[in-house]
């Protein structure tokens, strides 16, 4: 577990050297769409949604 939690940290701080940050704001924005922003609870969703559908797709034979 500490290992996955290590591993969703990493993808968070990825994620957020991807993105530009507004001071003034407090958001981070895609560089290439300066209208698409996250905040800290929308980028750890997406690295949420990124580990779910890659735990689902490895494991998909496991489920049936």
């Amino acid at each position: 577990m500490d290992k996955l939690k290590e591993l969703g940290l990493q993808m968070e701080q990825q994620m957020k050297d991807s993105l530009g940050y507004d001071e003034k704001t407090g958001l981070w924005y895609d560089k290439e769409d300066e209208e698409v922003t996250f905040n800290e609870e929308g980028i750890r969703l997406s690295v949420y949604e990124d580990l779910k559908d890659t735990l689902n797709y490895l494991y998909s034979e496991c489920a049936y």
